[in-house]
């Protein structure tokens, strides 16, 4: 990030190289000034035209109205690109992987548009400006909701490949809203396979109304479709940082590898040696200037790599405002020996479950909506998915739903069906909290 008086000096030396139809604009400007009588505008009657020049740059990075009019005169359109519309876009012209697009898509009376963007080939952040006419009143919000994307090099649609992730809207909030997508490139169930962003495609989405509050299915009171076509420039390919550091937990290593650094986001890779004789996964937090944030479950993929299972973590980059220093750290961890990755029969008339499992006891099943609940009882902490349900023949079987009534009673839902025979296995072992969490320094990245 430049220091503030490097981007005043950035201004001061940009303001001569303008081209022509800006000093002619801001000549005319300069004229229109002088004829003005009331005194407030005869102060400005003695600018020099270069000054005039500084001034509206100022203008383009201070004024939202201002630098959006300015947007849509074409001799005054590369300028625009300066402007800045929240807080968070402060630095978006010094930003080298922003990209500005300038869309527009109409639906009726409203138009959305899509300024800026921000892209790889496994990720893409939309900058959205809300249609200035919305009507909302209190209680209800706008929610984003990317319907698929088509790749214009082959017709093909992309509708469940990519994980969505965006804000809601209401009334009052600043109008420029964060899209991220990101892609899933790894096995993942209910999901499907997608190999990357394409460089050109439409992208179709919706703003969709609800009724604050209330059942998404219940509430949805409006959608509004909108369409933009995006050729996007060449992706950049990513940065690796080797880390090599490897983390000893009651006897099983954790070899944290390398970190590979996209525009958008960072992936840390670490693996777990097929030596270890227990499974053990980790609890993370990513800590930037002393601010801990958590790391959600669904960043961590698990696979299997030259005999030894890899995870991967997804990290956002802080796209305007990187930290001076970033770690992660291991906050918690569960255990299992490997030799309990047992299957367990589940008799659904006798309520019983053969053989017992050391720690874990089926308390109950009972009937609820069309869903089967099993109670567990335990004697020490874990996760909510300490279970997984399978058919006779191997196949999964879908978690409807996780709750806990306390500590130690976890309730698992599934549907409600003639199952001839169910088993379950043991997901992970229980959950410890290191006393000091173990630091793992990693770069900023890009």
């Amino acid at each position: 990030m430049k220091k503030s008086h490097e981007n005043w000096n950035d201004y001061l030396t940009e303001s001569t190289d303008y081209p022509e139809e800006l000093y002619q604009a801001t000549d005319r400007l300069e004229l229109r000034i002088r004829k003005e009588k009331r005194k407030k505008r005869l102060l400005f009657s003695s600018i020099p035209t270069t000054a005039a020049a500084l001034l509206f740059v100022i203008l383009m990075n201070t004024s939202v109205v201002f630098a959006r009019t300015m947007a849509d005169i074409p001799i005054l359109s590369k300028i625009s690109e300066l402007v800045m519309y929240n807080e968070s876009l402060k630095s978006a012209v010094e930003n080298r992987n922003i990209q500005y697009v300038n869309l527009k898509a109409e639906n009726g009376d409203l138009e959305l548009k899509l300024p800026y963007v921000i892209a790889d080939s496994k990720n893409l952040v939309l900058f959205l400006e809300m249609p200035e006419n919305l009507e909302l009143s209190g209680d209800e919000v706008y929610v984003v909701n990317i319907d698929y994307l088509r790749d214009l090099s082959n017709d093909n649609f992309i509708s469940d490949g990519f994980f969505s992730n965006s804000g809601s809207y209401i009334t009052g909030q600043n109008p420029l809203m964060q899209v991220n997508i990101e892609f899933v490139e790894e096995d993942l169930h209910r999901y499907s396979i997608q190999e990357g962003l394409p460089q050109n495609f439409e992208l179709s989405l919706s703003l969709q109304k609800y009724k604050r509050g209330t059942d998404p299915e219940e509430g949805l009171l409006s959608v509004d479709a909108f369409k933009f076509e995006l050729s996007l420039d060449p992706f950049k390919e990513p940065v690796i940082y080797p880390l090599n550091e490897e983390v000893v937990i009651e006897g099983q290593k954790i070899l944290f590898k390398e970190m590979v650094s996209y525009p958008v986001r960072s992936e840390i890779i670490f693996e777990y040696p097929e030596a270890n004789d227990s499974d053990i996964n980790l609890r993370l937090s990513l800590l930037e200037d002393g601010g801990m944030t958590s790391l959600s479950g669904y960043a961590q993929i698990q696979r299997h790599h030259d005999g030894a299972a890899r995870q991967t973590i997804h990290i956002r980059s802080d796209y305007f405002n990187p930290p001076k220093s970033k770690s992660i750290s291991i906050d918690s961890y569960t255990i299992k020996p490997k030799n309990e990755n047992s299957l367990y029969q589940i008799d659904l008339e006798k309520k019983t479950m053969s053989p017992e499992i050391d720690g874990i006891k089926l308390a109950d099943i009972s009937h609820e909506d069309g869903l089967l609940v099993f109670t567990f009882n335990a004697t020490e902490q874990y996760p909510y998915s300490l279970i997984s349900f399978f058919l006779g023949d191997g196949q999964f079987i879908d978690i409807v739903k996780e709750a806990r009534r306390s500590d130690y009673t976890y309730l698992y839902y599934i549907e409600d069906k003639e199952y001839e025979t169910l088993e379950i296995i043991q997901s992970i072992g229980p959950e410890y909290i290191l006393e000091e969490p173990i630091l793992i320094p990693i770069p900023v990245g890009n």
